[in-house]
């Protein structure tokens, strides 16, 4: 009997036990880091679907409400979406005022906004990813919320048709969503327009402006 090799085995083991428990403990650690991010998923899907309960309730129904709410609910609706295709958001809230308006309109116009700017961001040539949503007061007595993205842009032949009803860019798209959005600013006395503003930073932004 070789006594050596077994001496050798016996203290190689404790090595592996170690190497192993070592291994077990990272193993752990990741499942439950991925259980955490997906219990928050559920949780935050729960409160999107509760979100969707209440404005769906509103409908048709004018009432006084803090804008910047409303643009904050927005954004936790696409919050998942803006994570998942590494979009940056930066929130420029100049202003906090409250107006008077058919909040699931205004729900509606924001995320569609907020899913095209999504739609621009998510190729593969553009690399800084940047989603800014500005609110401010515009005079009149009106509020101008900016949704703005670092995308490539439109031409101008399509700058000229973008609110016409059909009118799209994308190859799944039906060209309903600004159109429509259009329609509904102007029914609450306001307007969705997009900016002739273009510069190397930050792209047309699209303006939605609500009277207080």
């Amino acid at each position: 009997r070789d006594t050596s090799v077994t001496g050798v085995q016996t203290c190689a083991l404790p090595i592996f036990l170690k190497t192993l428990a070592g291994h077990l403990q990272e193993e752990q650690a990741r499942i439950l880091k991925e259980l955490d991010s997906l219990t928050q998923s559920v949780e935050h899907v729960k409160a999107i679907v509760a979100m969707q309960q209440t404005y769906a309730k509103v409908t048709g129904i004018h009432e006084t409400m803090a804008v910047v709410d409303v643009v904050e609910d927005a954004l936790r609706l696409n919050a998942i979406s803006f994570t998942r295709h590494e979009i940056r958001v930066k929130r420029e809230f100049d202003a906090k005022p409250t107006a008077t308006l058919e909040r699931h309109k205004v729900m509606q116009i924001l995320v569609n906004l907020l899913t095209n700017a999504k739609h621009a961001l998510d190729k593969p040539e553009v690399k800084d990813k940047t989603l800014t949503v500005r609110v401010a007061l515009n005079g009149n007595e009106t509020v101008r919320i900016a949704v703005v993205d670092t995308g490539s842009g439109i031409s101008p032949e399509s700058m000229a048709r973008l609110f016409q009803h059909g009118f799209t860019t994308k190859p799944q798209g039906h060209g309903f969503g600004l159109h429509h959005g259009a329609l509904a600013a102007k029914e609450m006395g306001g307007s969705l327009t997009r900016s002739e503003e273009h510069t190397s930073e930050l792209q047309s932004p699209m303006y939605l402006v609500c009277r207080l």
